[in-house]
């Protein structure tokens, strides 16, 4: 079964995030107004709001709007990197770092 992750609502204080640990990233599915990224054992999480990527020396804004579509291609690099760290904030914001170095911040942007 799916466990699907929306990045577009509060977190909750309370939510339990260990399952993101050592998760492998094997898609990226990209469309006008959303980006979802597929991990092993049926894990996915969707934005729907701002995201930054940051590929260790650069880093670029995701917004769900038209023309956003090659900063959404810039995060296929992540293709086949774990998850090795995540934060989350009451304010909204998942940060996921990657094992190859790379760090993926998703914004409430709500």
């Amino acid at each position: 079964m799916l466990t699907p992750l929306h990045c577009m609502y509060r977190l909750k204080k309370e939510i339990d995030l260990r399952f993101l640990n050592d998760r492998e990233l094997i898609q990226v599915a990209v469309g006008l107004y959303h980006i979802s990224f597929r991990f092993d054992e049926d894990v996915a999480i969707s934005a729907e709001g701002d995201f930054r990527y940051f590929d260790g020396q650069d880093e670029w804004v995701w917004r769900p709007e038209p023309g956003s579509s090659q900063v959404a291609a810039r995060t296929l690099a992540l293709l086949g990197a774990t998850i090795k760290n995540f934060e989350s904030n009451e304010n909204g914001t998942l940060a996921l770092t990657f094992s190859n170095g790379h760090r993926l911040p998703m914004l409430d942007s709500s």
